[in-house]
């Protein structure tokens, strides 16, 4: 008997001990969902709940925390949103509920990152509660960092030496540094984290028109890096990764030396003879973009760019025909880009092909009704020839129901009109 009331008890705390569990669980998920449809301060309370039920308390802890920074970001950037705190409690509790998870898992490189954004918060609401002293102000940006900046900045750093294969730390710092003007400090990071992850658009800050030059030769320095190490990412790509970095950076003739040892290694693939034809046509290697962009179109007719650009460089190597034909094939290929349209209309005219150019320009403006170069273009056409004064009287009737500013035409038809008087 006494055996039965001690398995009946064991059984009876396991059933509870498994309920409360299961009761957390329900709890925490529904947290979840109220904190993803942005009911932050229903989340909060489901978060509670499931804490009360037993649920793991760092996970539980990692929850608000998540809820509490999170939702200061969504308020800095302007987002109305309610957090289940008083304005003034916000960035207490989310001290405290980061200092306990970096207690309770000082190795968790995702604490750190927390901390991070914590510190970054803080120096937000330093800022706007301290008056700019500008005298204080210097030359140097290291100098005017905060205090609570450069703990957002060293956290941000554990962050990445906890988990040394990881990029996104590395990414979230140099970004950071972006941000502050610390150009020298971002480059050994930048190198880093693209030598872990060599490819370029997983970094947002790479993807920008023009970076600085130490950026640059950081970036690439990483990639070269890449090149040594083990990667999941073909030798060919990394090559073809540093050519287009570079063309996009403006440094077409760096880029083609990368480009062609990716095409030797990958002859088969069709973005190294396309790049190289692109970088051929910019460094005025005309009869090199022909070569390139030949193989490319082939390998896919349907490269609108690559038959620009192919008649752009035919058009400078005197083959007009050639350019004529290559032009109308990227229009053929993509009729919703007007410089195409517009790239054929000008070499037909320049051919003496007044009519078959003057159709182009029309279609370029027909099928772009709110495109307002287009409409220009066809109005610079009727002015270039003024055999065509009726049609280009016509034409500007018509500009008056369509985007162009008034401002733009009126003299300018003004003159046409009285061509025809």
């Amino acid at each position: 008997m006494r055996r039965l009331l001690v398995v009946g008890l064991l059984m009876a705390g396991v059933t509870v001990f498994f309920g409360g569990r299961f009761g957390a669980g329900l709890a925490r998920m529904a947290g979840e969902r109220a904190y993803l449809s942005g009911d932050f301060v229903k989340a909060w309370a489901l978060y509670g709940r499931a804490a009360s039920f037993g649920s793991d308390r760092v996970q539980i802890e990692t929850d608000k925390a998540e809820l509490l920074l999170f939702g200061l970001d969504q308020q800095n950037i302007g987002v109305k949103l309610d957090l289940p705190l008083d304005e003034d409690e916000v960035l207490d509790s989310a001290r405290i509920l980061v200092s306990s998870l970096l207690t309770a898992a000082p190795h968790r490189a995702y604490f750190w990152s927390l901390a991070s954004d914590l510190y970054l918060h803080e120096a937000l609401e330093h800022r706007r509660s301290t008056p700019i002293d500008l005298s204080a102000l210097s030359d140097d940006p290291r100098e005017n960092l905060l205090p609570e900046e450069i703990l957002a900045a060293a956290a941000m750093a554990e962050a990445a030496r906890r988990e040394p294969r990881n990029y996104f730390y590395d990414d979230l710092l140099a970004e950071q540094y972006f941000q502050w003007g610390l150009t020298e400090m971002a480059m050994p990071v930048v190198r880093r984290s693209v030598a872990l992850y060599p490819v370029l658009d997983g970094h947002i800050y790479l993807t920008r028109p023009r970076l600085e030059d130490e950026i640059v030769e950081a970036t690439v320095a990483g990639l070269d890096d890449a090149l040594q190490m083990r990667s999941m990412i073909s030798t060919d790509g990394i090559e073809l990764a540093i050519g287009r970095f570079l063309a996009r950076q403006g440094r077409h003739e760096q880029a083609i030396a990368h480009l062609r040892r990716a095409m030797d290694l990958n002859p088969g693939a069709l973005d190294p003879p396309y790049q190289l034809g692109i970088s051929s046509y910019y460094i005025g290697d005309f009869a090199s973009t022909v070569t390139y962009l030949t193989l490319a179109t082939k390998m896919l007719p349907e490269l609108a760019d690559g038959w620009y650009y192919l008649g752009l460089a035919e058009s400078k190597l005197g083959e007009k025909r050639k350019a004529i034909e290559a032009f109308r094939r990227a229009r053929e290929e993509d009729p919703d880009r007007v410089k195409f349209f517009h790239a054929l209309a000008d070499h037909l005219e320049a051919d003496g092909e007044t009519k078959e150019s003057e159709r182009q320009f029309q279609a370029a403006a027909n099928l772009n009704k709110d495109s307002v170069p287009a409409w220009l273009a066809l109005l610079g056409f009727y002015e270039r020839h003024p055999d065509l004064a009726a049609e280009g009287r016509r034409l500007c009737s018509r500009l008056v129901s369509t985007q162009v500013p008034q401002t733009l035409y009126e003299e300018r038809c003004a003159a046409i009109a009285r061509r025809g008087r």
